[in-house]
């Protein structure tokens, strides 16, 4: 856990890199350190007394891990604990059946020219805005010293010990999340004259050229021709 990694209870790991790597992670999703990091504005800390009544606070889950192949390599994500988010829609995505994808190899093994590629959307829950903000609490004990001071959390807990975060763009462990992406990926997709098929869930055309993928949250597998290259 972040709460052992930090305090140096994990043998063979230092304190410091993971107490920088949490610093980072919620730079990256409040309004950045100042220095080197931009915000993102997903996140804003505020007074209890900001969040609406009717409005079901959650809470936070810190998780880590080490990912030698990339460039941050210990890495620290805050996601929301989304069993406590409670929404009155649909928030499921149509998403490609495994008989989709397999008749997609096959297609690429036996077309001439054919190409196939996979293409993986960096990011794809995070920055999504929401109308409907959702809200967040965790104890002021678990965050460095560094975010304390920069944002000034002391003027912000609670008596208990607590400081609120009000939700504006998707996150990891929003159950919406997904949704909210999908729509605007679809969008943009539109606009591009991609349109998904009438009876094929996660299968896309395109409306002149011969290229089509399968569509798995944001996970892509095109097909496309050698005349199509580039398109």
């Amino acid at each position: 856990t972040y709460k052992n990694l930090s305090t140096g209870k994990v043998n063979g790991q230092e304190s410091q890199t993971w107490t920088k790597s949490f610093c980072n992670e919620i730079s990256r999703l409040a309004q950045g350190n100042g220095n080197d990091i931009k915000g993102t504005n997903t996140v804003f800390f505020i007074p209890q007394s900001s969040v609406p009544n009717n409005k079901q606070v959650t809470y936070g889950r810190i998780v880590c891990d080490i990912k030698p192949d990339k460039q941050e390599k210990h890495r620290t994500r805050l996601t929301v604990g989304g069993n406590r988010i409670f929404c009155n829609y649909d928030i499921s995505t149509p998403t490609a059946e495994l008989t989709t994808v397999k008749l997609l190899l096959n297609s690429v093994v036996s077309t001439s020219n054919a190409k196939f590629m996979t293409i993986d959307i960096k990011n794809f829950y995070l920055n999504t805005e929401m109308t409907n903000y959702e809200y967040m609490k965790m104890p002021i004990s678990i965050f460095p010293q560094q975010i304390i001071d920069y944002y000034n959390l002391k003027n912000l807990v609670t008596n208990d010990g607590f400081v609120y975060m009000e939700i504006r763009k998707g996150m990891y462990g929003l159950p919406q999340a997904g949704k909210l992406a999908h729509e605007k990926l679809e969008k943009l997709l539109v606009s591009r004259d991609y349109h998904p098929t009438p009876h094929t869930p996660g299968l896309w055309t395109h409306k002149r050229k011969d290229i089509y993928f399968s569509l798995v949250v944001d996970n892509f597998g095109v097909n496309y021709t050698k005349e199509s290259d580039g398109q």
